[in-house]
């Protein structure tokens, strides 16, 4: 089963404070891990993890560099933006009101025939209009 993640759910495999359904995240990983489920993200989803980790005080620089290594080791398929990704995105973005960063995951599931999960209250709001997201407690 092929997933697209958003940063919501990767960004609980780092912080723990205040994130719920890190076990239910944990648990992709190990899927993953066991050729279970293919994860996949586009290339924003590394920044927008890093930028979140940044802004959080009790971390320094040095966790920072140490999640951005355990994130290129977790053998995720990444996707590259091309024109129809972000023509797509942009579609999205426009009809939706998303922002164009949300809009780039729906944009890569639709490219990928790929569920949705994340815990973005905005995406979820667009479920009755993509059947393929889902929140990981749907999962």
């Amino acid at each position: 089963m092929k997933i697209v993640l958003d940063a919501s759910i990767g960004v609980k495999w780092f912080r723990y404070e205040n994130e719920s359904n890190t076990d239910l995240a944990n648990k992709l990983l190990q899927q993953q891990f066991q050729n279970e489920i293919e994860i996949i993200v586009p290339d924003l989803f590394f920044f927008e993890i890093i930028n979140t980790l940044l802004s959080k005080k009790y971390l320094n620089v040095d966790d920072i560099y140490s999640a951005s290594e355990s994130l290129h080791l977790m053998n995720m398929k990444v996707i590259f933006s091309n024109k129809k990704i972000i023509d797509t995105s942009i579609n999205i973005a426009d009809r939706t009101k998303l922002t164009f960063y949300d809009s780039l995951y729906i944009s890569v599931a639709i490219s990928e025939q790929a569920l949705l999960l994340t815990e973005d209250k905005e995406i979820l709001k667009n479920k009755s209009n993509f059947d393929f997201i889902k929140s990981l407690d749907e999962f």
